[in-house]
């Protein structure tokens, strides 16, 4: 049987076919998009990548679930589901993708699926998207991509666009999904910014079509009313509703928001009291390494100013007493305000620190205590005035308080680490914590 002789009815909203043909016009490299609860955004990309797999007799297309234990009952059963043929889901009793007359063969170990053109389409995950780095791909779908919770989806995106080099096209990618709080899809795909706030470099390589659920005919009549009851009136209904955003649920810091706590840095530098600031610190190398310059302004408020926030990155770059890396670049706290530096319990570090003539301490690390602390610095006085404010180039600070949540307090996996450099420092930096300071020993000091 060839794909010559099979006639499949693919079924398309007036915005679903909007998105694949401008997928198939291969004029942006990212194609978003964005809709509400049952808008039918993992159907489009499914059928897309069907559709595309029945025009090529070879290379192979991607589809990318957020991990592979979350998108079998979500991505990967969508996209079996929309195979033509009966019992295609293979978790489901008796099903197997090989019903589907477009389906030659699928490799449930190597996660593969080849359809009778010859084309191979590789079921993938975001949680470990370098195994993809060596592949060359015709299409690429990546399904509910604002709960990309661990992946920067700016190194993602560039690692996949160059995996798009086909002579056969159109090496196209779409990303789907509903949103999911003020995190990093929506920096991207709403404020076109990059990680430290900048326009982004490639928004005019990217497209975002934005849908309503309420214009999707192809929903049963109280399939839109359930969703209408859901979200209705709601402040959720944006996003529940029409591909809009809403505070995600379950945050640590639900009362942090950028319009309240966000200045730029030429905002603030005037109301900053001169020469005093301290420093909290966070280790890291797989991880990112964390510092945070924090000031405070004649009003009692306390700024983060500036942070330095790289993976793969030696404490030399931070502070570099003997020249260790010997590049002739300065290190990070170069000329900065001598200030103390509450630091992660690694010995040779505050070393470094102090040898560099900077006082380092080990900080409180309560993490009930530590939030509790944060939030009171959130809150707003008598005068209208939070107690903490973020200059705006802190992004990836930024970006944390708008997505951390309380299911990841404690846990390895968290994206937490500029959020911990600060609670380090405000929690400890109280006259409370400590009667005297104490530079030397192991204990918690404070001021």
């Amino acid at each position: 049987m060839s794909a010559d002789t099979i006639s499949v009815d693919w079924k398309w909203t007036d915005y679903q076919a909007e998105v694949r043909d401008t997928l198939e016009a291969a004029e942006h490299d990212l194609v978003v998009f964005r809709t509400g609860y049952g808008g039918g955004k993992s159907i489009t990309g499914a059928q897309w990548i069907h559709r595309g797999s029945l025009q090529l007799d070879h290379g192979e297309s991607l589809v990318m679930g957020q991990d592979f234990q979350k998108a079998r009952g979500t991505t990967f059963k969508v996209f079996f589901e929309t195979l033509p043929g009966e019992q295609t889901v293979p978790d489901d009793a008796g099903g197997d993708p090989e019903n589907s007359p477009i389906v030659a063969g699928y490799n449930q170990n190597q996660n593969r699926i080849t359809y009778i053109t010859g084309h191979k389409v590789r079921l993938g995950s975001a949680d470990k998207w370098n195994r993809y780095a060596g592949g060359e791909f015709h299409r690429i779908w990546c399904d509910e991509v604002a709960h990309y919770d661990n992946t920067d989806l700016h190194r993602l995106h560039e690692m996949l666009v160059t995996r798009q080099r086909t002579a056969a096209g159109p090496n196209t990618t779409l990303w789907t999904s509903t949103g999911n709080g003020y995190n990093q899809f929506y920096d991207i795909t709403e404020r076109q910014v990059g990680p430290d706030d900048d326009p982004l470099p490639w928004a005019d390589a990217m497209r975002v079509i934005v849908a309503s659920t309420e214009h999707n005919e192809l929903l049963p009549d109280d399939g839109l009313e359930k969703i209408r009851n859901q979200f209705e009136g709601t402040a959720r209904e944006e996003q529940g509703l029409h591909g809009g955003f809403a505070a995600a649920e379950g945050l640590v810091y639900d009362a942090f928001s950028r319009k309240t706590h966000v200045r730029p840095a030429d905002d603030l530098a005037d109301r900053l009291v001169d020469d005093q600031a301290i420093y909290g610190y966070d280790a890291g190398w797989n991880d990112p390494r964390v510092v945070l310059d924090i000031r405070q302004t004649h009003g009692d408020q306390y700024v983060v100013w500036d942070h330095f926030y790289a993976s793969e990155s030696h404490l030399a770059e931070v502070v570099d007493p003997d020249d260790v890396l010997d590049d002739g670049v300065d290190a990070w706290m170069y000329d900065r305000p001598l200030g103390r530096v509450y630091s992660e319990h690694e010995p040779a570090h505050i070393q470094q620190f102090r040898k560099a003539g900077w006082p380092a301490v080990k900080a409180d690390k309560s993490i009930d205590g530590g939030i509790d602390h944060v939030r009171s610095r959130l809150a707003i006085d008598g005068e209208g005035r939070p107690g903490l404010l973020v200059a705006e180039r802190c992004g990836d600070l930024i970006q944390e308080f708008l997505s951390y949540k309380e299911e990841h307090v404690g846990k390895a996996a968290a994206t937490d680490h500029a959020l911990d450099a600060l609670r380090y420092a405000l929690f400890t930096h109280t006259p409370q914590q400590a009667a005297e300071t104490d530079p030397d020993d192991t204990g918690v000091s404070g001021i």
